[in-house]
Order: C-alpha cells, then sequence, then structure tokens
C-alpha cells in the first residue's frame, strides 16, 4: 500500500480550503508551488511572492513552503497551510492585517495569529476541520531535528531576510572575496528599517512586523535612476 505523505496531505487540505470560495476566485491558490520542505528551525510556513514560474513568461506565482523542521503536529501543518494560502488570497501588500485575517476566515481558519498560534481543531471552521480530520495522517516520517523537540521557537511569521544563493557572489567586480567577486544582491527596506537583499531588481514582500511592503534603499533607487 502507498504511503500518505505530507506532501500529498498538504495538497488535501488546500482542496479543502479552496473549496470554500467561489470557483473563479481558486486559481490563485493552485497556481502556486506548495510544498513541504526543511524550512528554517523556528519556521512553520514561508510565502515567497512572484518566485515561481508556471510555464508563463510574463507571470510569476508564489512559492509557498510548509517546513518540516517547525513541524508540531498534523493539525498544526494543516493550519499552517492555510495561513499561507491565505496571505496568497490577501496579496503581498496585506501582511498581517484585516485582509489576511479576512482570508483566513474565507479559507475557514479562526482564532488565528500573526505568529505562534496553537493550532487546535477549534482554529477551524466546523466543516473543514472534519474534512481534515477525515485525511489520512501522513506516514511518510518527519524530520528528528524539528523544532518543537530541540526547543526553538516555531511560529515565526514570513521569512524577512532572504538568503542569497551562491550565484549573487563574485560578478561586479568587487575584492572583498578576491578580484572579480562582490554581490549584485539589491537591497530593499521596510517602514520599520528590516533590510532584505535579493538577487532581483522587483521584490514584493510585505515586513510582518510593521505590514509595510519592502522598498528600494535610497541608494538603489538612485543607482537606478543614474
Amino acid at each position: 500500500m502507498q504511503t500518505y505523505t505530507h506532501e500529498a496531505y498538504i495538497h488535501a487540505v488546500r482542496e479543502i480550503a479552496a473549496a470554500r470560495i467561489p470557483e473563479s476566485e481558486r486559481a490563485p491558490l493552485f497556481e502556486i508551488k506548495l510544498v513541504y520542505g526543511s524550512g528554517r528551525l523556528g519556521t512553520r510556513g514561508t510565502t515567497y511572492f512572484g518566485c515561481w514560474k508556471n510555464g508563463h513568461p510574463t507571470d510569476a506565482h508564489p512559492f509557498v513552503e510548509v517546513c518540516a523542521f517547525g513541524e508540531e503536529s498534523p493539525v498544526q501543518v494543516a493550519g499552517t497551510t492555510i495561513h499561507e494560502l491565505a496571505h496568497v488570497l490577501a496579496g503581498p501588500s496585506a501582511g498581517h492585517g484585516a485582509d489576511w485575517h479576512a482570508a483566513c476566515a474565507r479559507l475557514g481558519l479562526c482564532k488565528v495569529q500573526a505568529a505562534g498560534t496553537n493550532y487546535v481543531p477549534e482554529c477551524f471552521d466546523a466543516d473543514v476541520w472534519q474534512a481534515i480530520q477525515a485525511l489520512p495522517v501522513p506516514a511518510d516520517g518527519r524530520p528528528t531535528g524539528s523544532s518543537n523537540l530541540s526547543g526553538a521557537p516555531v511560529g515565526l511569521p514570513l521569512q524577512l531576510k532572504l538568503r542569497p544563493c551562491g550565484a549573487g557572489i563574485g560578478t561586479r567586480g568587487g575584492k572583498s572575496h578576491g578580484i572579480g567577486s562582490g554581490s549584485r544582491l539589491r537591497k530593499f527596506a521596510c517602514d520599520c528599517g528590516v533590510i532584505a537583499r535579493v538577487a532581483r531588481d522587483d521584490f514584493r514582500a510585505v515586513c510582518t512586523l510593521c505590514n509595510s511592503a519592502f522598498h528600494p534603499s535610497a541608494a538603489q533607487s538612485r543607482k537606478a535612476a543614474s
């Protein structure tokens, strides 16, 4: 008999949540790349807006990761999945504000906080919880270093600082790592001062501390205008 995986579980939860909204509004929830990945310790889920292309040259969709190293239970995994889907439904400018809470409610998630929600059956509308409860429990294992076992904090909101990949180093001509090194990462900041450096000119993300969008730094804006 085939093992029921975490990947199958979060995709089934997406089907359950999406069924609550009109069919004409469901497309964004199925255009995303929804994965069960490792994640950073202490992170339950991460949404990257505009970071996944589905074969359409001009369209970039969200990449959504439900994080194994933040897993506590199947109930929490289901809650985190809907939490992240609500970000997609509400849009990148919503943060954890009223529009995001409204999106959660539409998808059947209630009594939810921006971070640290203790996911229990009462966090879901009755019909959604009944459908989730009927799903098989994932039987493909779990990471031995998950955050609830290691004592690391859980329930952090959207990742604020994106770590650069190796392709961003050694391409500009600086000398900090030898001739030809340096970073082409663009610097963005939110209204409360959180800084993100990313390897792209267009960075659509929202700080979950101040609910403001990240914008190019003054220096970056001057450089773009020159």
